[in-house]
């Protein structure tokens, strides 16, 4: 494990988590000193406190690494699918074997000596230490994550309101083939604003966009995007920053009216590296293609991020540019999906690169 990453990701945990988790891990130590406690006054009375000392010892610095060792470098210098078919017949056979007969072995060794029921007894009450850590995470995980997230959205929805500070742009209307009408609309942020959290309306509930799928939504940087089609529903999103240190909130949902003028057609420009599209689009809702045989497009999803991308910053932006443009080929089609509802078929259109000369094609 990278002790660095996990360093910055406990270091980014709310302050309630940070508690919580503390407090887990106090119970589960002193849960352990507890056994540890008992244990030695149960064999101090039989003057066997020394055997127990050194049989512990040699459980933590012995027994624990060689059995761990058979379980883990084993199933490291195997390959394949029998890796992982060895990691859990050690986990489950070997590794208890090794662990057990080590403990027969050691307290028979040890003067005075234990018999064989108290040597088992001491494996098991070891590998109980052991797991306790993990069974406390495991139960301990859903009741604090609940918990956690309550305070959180309680922490949200007490921001008092505020007028948006974002500069909204007019909403655009265009045309898709199979799709028919949809609309676009751009939020522009002052300099030196911060966006919290945006939060998108769904049916009677609010929920994070940065846990849920962004296919209405995009943000670059602070700006965000919006793109909807005329059969998806309006979206209606709640925007939260920071004002003079205080958290503020601010609805916002477009105002579409009526046009008589014809909406443009949607077009992107190609380039061999890229693609440039007229309005940024959210990358969840976009594949691009490129050729992977003579005539042979292959539709690759752009939601994966490439090197340099985050998902803070996923809009598909004119002149976004493809890292492996030069083993793709130059992109030949875009795909855009938009949901008109939950028991309704999703629309996708596709817009084409322009036909171009059979000699001029990449295979």
């Amino acid at each position: 494990m990278d002790i660095d990453f996990f360093l910055s990701s406990l270091s980014k945990l709310p302050l309630f988590d940070k508690w919580a988790w503390g407090a887990v891990s106090v119970a589960v130590l002193a849960a352990a000193g507890l056994i540890l406690f008992i244990e030695r006054r149960h064999f101090a009375a039989r003057d066997k406190g020394g055997s127990w000392l050194s049989l512990r010892l040699l459980s933590l610095f012995v027994l624990l690494p060689v059995t761990a060792g058979v379980i883990v470098i084993p199933s490291m210098a195997i390959s394949g699918p029998e890796a992982l078919a060895y990691f859990y017949l050690a986990l489950l056979i070997l590794g208890p074997l090794v662990w057990f007969a080590g403990h027969s072995l050691c307290g028979r060794l040890l003067r005075p000596a234990f018999s064989k029921g108290e040597s088992r007894f001491m494996a098991a009450s070891g590998l109980l230490i052991l797991f306790l850590p993990f069974a406390a995470a495991t139960v301990a995980q859903g009741p604090i994550f609940l918990a956690s997230r309550g305070l959180t959205e309680s922490a949200f929805q007490a921001a008092p309101a505020a007028a948006l500070p974002h500069a909204t742009g007019p909403v655009q209307r265009f045309n898709l083939p199979t799709v028919g009408l949809i609309y676009t609309q751009s939020l522009i942020a002052p300099p030196g604003l911060e966006l919290e959290r945006i939060d998108r309306k769904v049916g009677e509930i609010w929920a994070d966009t940065a846990t849920s799928s962004r296919d209405i939504l995009c943000r670059d940087q602070q700006n965000v995007h919006l793109m909807w089609s005329a059969r998806e529903p309006t979206p209606v999103l709640r925007l939260y920053w920071r004002l003079n240190g205080q958290r503020v909130q601010a609805d916002f949902s477009p105002v579409t009216v009526a046009d008589s003028a014809e909406p443009r057609e949607f077009t992107i420009t190609f380039r061999p590296d890229g693609i440039d599209p007229p309005v940024p689009i959210p990358r969840s809702r976009a594949s691009i293609a490129y050729f992977v045989g003579p005539d042979r497009l292959y539709f690759n999803s752009l939601n994966p991020l490439q090197p340099g991308e985050t998902f803070a910053n996923d809009c598909i932006m004119p002149g976004y540019k493809r890292v492996d443009s030069e083993k793709e080929g130059p992109p030949q089609a875009v795909a855009l999906m938009f949901f008109q509802s939950a028991n309704a078929p999703y629309l996708r259109a596709e817009i084409k690169r322009p036909a171009e000369p059979q000699s001029n094609r990449q295979p």
